[in-house]
């Protein structure tokens, strides 16, 4: 299936019989809560996706049926969930009764600065080709991402993007504007397709549940692993980059900037480029590290302390979700002296409503012996378990940044 020319008009004569309009349907309201695309993949009649275009049917699947048409809208198919890879943001669905043109996936990477074609469904106008450039693997990204310069709008999301020869190289999956969007690697389809025998039952909950472990597990590992070189932050210390996921930036106001006699502080903060998507209201596998030096000159020790417990009671974690999702943080504090510094440290974990074992952890620490002076250090662990909270833990107090 080689296109004669390496042009937007020969993709789309040549693919888009195989691209279809997903429809999330509300059963009771009889109409669609979000939209989105698909490829088929598979003579079989499996199409490929974004998870999250169908993730209201995989959390509610009482709830949501998954229509598939195309730009006539002439014949509606009703799909069911086949696999996910929610890690990588991936799902298959199956249509018994499909009959069409099947895509094939590409063996091969393309070169950096090849312009490749994404298509889909934006907005309801129909289906849409898109040229852009394909610009390789977002570097210091959580999960693979290609960058593709160019125009995805909501609906494609789950649409294929060509290679010239009309090869998908990639799924279309996040655009942050300006022309900068991001596809999945064909080869993280791949490996679903690999691992998807047809007929065999599954439960999508338990298996997003061990993604989301191996995925923590993966993460910290490679920061375990990774260099916990120390830096300079105000008259203290904080952790340089460990791994190329974790990316730092930082801030100060420094003593002529301060305005009605705040304190001068210092931050640094690390963290991971996006959060993993379980639902609407539910995001996980956000890793975060933060570190603050406070200091005063003008404030007396009371009002520096209040100060610097406001500041301290302000650190939250780096995902979101909801009581329906997650249960009620436990909380343990206790007031520990490293290397002769009085710190107070506080460690609160909850864990995931539906999925046994995984917990977010948020850590915090901070010194209470200065009296105009203050270092406080954080991290987040969204979705991860109680060992892998434990061996980071240990690792991120023994490193010593105080």
């Amino acid at each position: 299936m080689a296109l004669s020319a390496a042009d937007a008009r020969s993709t789309f004569e040549l693919t888009h019989a195989a691209i279809y309009q997903i429809r999330v349907i509300d059963i009771a309201a009889n109409n669609k809560t979000s939209t989105g695309s698909g490829f088929v993949i598979d003579s079989n009649g499996l199409i490929a996706t974004n998870y999250h275009v169908v993730s209201n049917a995989v959390n509610t699947p009482s709830k949501y049926r998954i229509e598939l048409l195309q730009k006539d809208e002439s014949k509606v198919y009703i799909a069911t969930v086949e696999n996910v890879d929610v890690v990588n943001d991936l799902a298959l669905l199956h249509v018994k009764e499909l009959q069409g043109p099947v895509l094939p996936l590409a063996r091969t990477t393309m070169a950096q600065g090849d312009t490749a074609y994404a298509i889909g469904y934006p907005y309801d106008l129909g289906i849409t080709v898109v040229p852009g450039t394909y610009n390789g693997l977002a570097p210091h990204s959580a999960s693979d991402r290609v960058h593709f310069t160019g125009s995805l709008n909501p609906g494609m999301s789950g649409g294929p993007a060509f290679n010239s020869l009309g090869e998908v190289i990639g799924i279309n999956v996040a655009s942050a504007g300006n022309q900068v969007s991001f596809l999945i690697p064909v080869e993280r389809l791949q490996s679903l397709y690999a691992g998807t025998p047809l007929g065999q039952e599954r439960d999508l909950k338990d298996t997003m549940r061990q993604q989301l472990v191996d995925n923590s597990t993966r993460m910290i590992d490679q920061m375990l692993n990774g260099n916990w070189r120390l830096v300079p932050l105000g008259r203290a210390q904080a952790l340089d980059e460990i791994t190329g996921f974790l990316r730092c930036w930082g801030d100060s106001k420094n003593q002529q900037e301060q305005l009605d006699n705040k304190p001068f502080w210092a931050q640094r903060s690390c963290q991971t480029d996006h959060n993993i998507f379980v639902s609407p209201s539910l995001m996980t596998g956000k890793i975060e590290l933060q570190f603050y030096w406070l200091e005063s000159e003008e404030l007396n020790s009371a009002q520096f302390y209040e100060h610097y417990e406001q500041i301290f009671s302000r650190f939250v974690p780096g995902n979101s979700g909801r009581e329906e999702d997650l249960g009620r943080w436990a909380c343990e504090d206790a007031f520990v002296n490293p290397a002769a510094e009085v710190t107070k440290a506080v460690f609160c974990a909850r864990g995931y409503d539906a999925m046994a074992g995984l917990y977010d952890v948020l850590f915090l620490q901070g010194s209470v012996s200065r009296a105009n002076e203050a270092h406080i250090i954080h991290f987040t662990l969204a979705g991860t378990t109680r060992e892998l909270a434990q061996k980071f833990t240990q690792r991120f107090i023994e490193t010593g940044a105080w």
